[in-house]
Parts: C-alpha cells; sequence; structure tokens
C-alpha cells in the first residue's frame, strides 16, 4: 500500500488487515528510555514524558477499568496486563484485583518496581514460561507491536482461564480519517507498529481464534497531554518533529496539561475466550 524508507506497508489480499513487510525484533533497543522520553535534543521518541500518562490512564481506558471492576469476584479476580509500561493501570485497580504484569522493555520494568507491586514477567512474551492462568488479561495499544499476530492471540488464549476476558485497544487503521490521510496518518509508525487492525477485520476474524466479541467500538476522543499531541502531530506535519519539542513545552509551561481531543480512530475490544 504505501512505501515508507526501505520498508513496505502491505494489505493482506481478501481482507482488511495491513502489516509491515520488514519487522524488527531488536525491542530493548527499540523500547528503551528513548521510546518514553525525549532524550537531549532527539525529538524520536513516541512521548514527551511517558509519566504524565499516569494523569490519563484510568480515564482512557475506564471501558476495561470498569468492566474488570465489575464482574471480578473472589475467585475471578486475577488479572495479567501485557506491555505495562509503568504500571500505571494496575496501579489504579483496587487490591483486591490480584495483578501480574509482562513487559519487554527493562526501562518500563524498573518503573513498574517503583508504581505496583505486581509480579513481572519480562522477555520475548511468546518466549516466556508463565505458567499462571487468569481471569483477566488486559494489553492497551501492544497487540500492533506485535511480531507474530496469531501465535500472540493464540498465547493469550491459552493464558486465560475458561471464559476468561481479553481486554485491549488498537487504533483503527481503517477510519475514514486514517484512509483520507494514508500515509501521514500518526498511527503508521513503522519503526513500532507491525500490524495495523481495524474493527471490521476484528470483528470478522477473531472468532476463529476461539473468542466471543463481548463489545467493540471505534473512539475518536481521547485525552492526550500537550506534549504528546506535539509528537503525533510531528508524523503528520513532519516540519514539527524537526523542532525542538522539549524546549517549547517547557518555556511555554505546557508539560503536563492534559486536554480532551481528537484522535483519527482506535478500537477498544472485551473479548471472552470460547
Amino acid at each position: 500500500i504505501y512505501k515508507l524508507n526501505d520498508q513496505k506497508i502491505v494489505q493482506c489480499i481478501g481482507c482488511s488487515l495491513v502489516y509491515i513487510d520488514k519487522q524488527r525484533a531488536d525491542f530493548e533497543k527499540l523500547y528503551g528510555r528513548s521510546y518514553y522520553f525525549i532524550v537531549g535534543e532527539s525529538a524520536g521518541a513516541n512521548y514527551l514524558n511517558y509519566k504524565n500518562k499516569k494523569k490519563i490512564i484510568k480515564s482512557n481506558f475506564y471501558f476495561a477499568y470498569n468492566y474488570i471492576v465489575k464482574y471480578a469476584k473472589k475467585n475471578r479476580n486475577k488479572l495479567l496486563e501485557i506491555g505495562a509500561g509503568f504500571g500505571y493501570f494496575i496501579n489504579c485497580l483496587p487490591s483486591t484485583i490480584i495483578s501480574e504484569a509482562f513487559e519487554v522493555s527493562k526501562e518500563a520494568k524498573k518503573e513498574i518496581k517503583i508504581n505496583t507491586i505486581a509480579k513481572i514477567y519480562e522477555g520475548d512474551f511468546l518466549a516466556v514460561n508463565i505458567k499462571n492462568k487468569y481471569d483477566f488479561i488486559a494489553s492497551f495499544d501492544v497487540i500492533e507491536h506485535q511480531t507474530y499476530l496469531k501465535e500472540y492471540l493464540n498465547k493469550v488464549s491459552s493464558l486465560l482461564k475458561k471464559d476468561g476476558v481479553f481486554l485491549f485497544t488498537t487504533p483503527d487503521f481503517r477510519t475514514l480519517y486514517n484512509r483520507i490521510i494514508g500515509k501521514k496518518a500518526p498511527i503508521i509508525q513503522p519503526y513500532y507498529h507491525n500490524y495495523y487492525l481495524d474493527k471490521t477485520w476484528i470483528e470478522r476474524n477473531i472468532t476463529k481464534l476461539g473468542y466471543k466479541v463481548i463489545h467493540i467500538r471505534t473512539t475518536y476522543f481521547t485525552k492526550m497531554d500537550i506534549g504528546y499531541i506535539l509528537i503525533m502531530g510531528s508524523f503528520f506535519l513532519p516540519f514539527i518533529g524537526k523542532l525542538n519539542l522539549l524546549k517549547i513545552v517547557k518555556k511555554l509551561k505546557l508539560d503536563g496539561i492534559i486536554v480532551p481531543f481528537f484522535r483519527f480512530g482506535g478500537v477498544e475490544c472485551i473479548l471472552q475466550r470460547t
């Protein structure tokens, strides 16, 4: 579909699933400190300051928080978060939820230890031996980073108890807005995103992997800090990325200011293992 440097974004024949033809597997380098923070003069991070997400994480993933709190019981209270970042979602859950975290980044693992008391798994998710079974598995804006999509979804299913629930978010690639903007859409990040899913593909194909859709919808508004809005804008308007965002945000005292903001489309989904 699109040519990006030496990579191509390719659409599967007969379906709306889109993927990168050359995927990176050097996860520790990809998700080191420079992914979570702008370091020095660099503007290559995905966040101006990831710690600002702590203020908005519960709000943006409230559909998952609300479902977990509503249906968790004494014998149905074990949760694993895959790609837990700094552990903010786990940290906002009630103490009655027994939480564990999986995180590929050593940088993030350090922060999880500070922010939560959860047990932490680290490494390649498909390779790590996890013996526990869970009532809930949460994974926010992580599925599009996977190298092997089918294997990832199958492993998630294998870690769920009978009738266990998988809650996740991912960008909706096929919204009208993303189709109009094309390769300049902020969600197209070939260094980090290996797959581009949409609501239709999930609805049509997820049942083939042993899941039942409980809830799915595309959302168009979210809460963001102004620094993150500038980062996303640099994908759409490249000249922004050439600016020293760190100096601009500090000078204007914008760091940490949270505002409701339009997004080009994101899917929130709740699946049950069948």
